[in-house]
C-alpha cells in the first residue's frame, strides 16, 4: 500500500511541475513596481493564447539586464490569481 500511495505521489508531482519556456519580447520594464510587460507567445500550461501582458516578478533587480525590445524566453505562473515572470533568459 505505501508502495502505491509513493508512485501515485511521485507521478502527480512530475506530470504537474513541467515548466514551459515560453518565447517573448519585453515591452515595457518597471523595477520600481516587480513588473514587466511581456509580449509573448502561446502559453499552453496556462492555456493563455499569444498577446503583451504585465507579469510580477519576485525579484526586480534580475530586470536590471534587460532592456525594452529585447528577445527572451521566461517561465510563467500564476500565484494568487496574479501573474508572475518566474525566470527570464535572453533568447538565443
Amino acid at each position: 500500500m505505501k508502495n502505491l500511495l509513493l508512485s501515485l505521489i511521485l507521478g502527480l508531482s512530475f506530470s504537474a511541475g513541467a515548466a514551459e519556456w515560453t518565447k517573448g519580447e519585453i515591452r515595457r520594464i518597471d523595477i520600481n513596481a516587480k513588473k514587466v510587460t511581456i509580449r509573448h507567445q502561446e502559453i499552453k500550461s496556462l492555456d493563455m493564447p499569444e498577446m503583451s501582458m504585465v507579469f510580477q516578478v519576485d525579484n526586480p533587480a534580475q530586470l536590471q539586464d534587460f532592456s525594452v525590445n529585447e528577445k527572451i524566453e521566461f517561465i510563467a505562473e500564476i500565484r494568487d490569481k496574479k501573474y508572475f515572470a518566474k525566470e527570464i533568459r535572453k533568447s538565443n
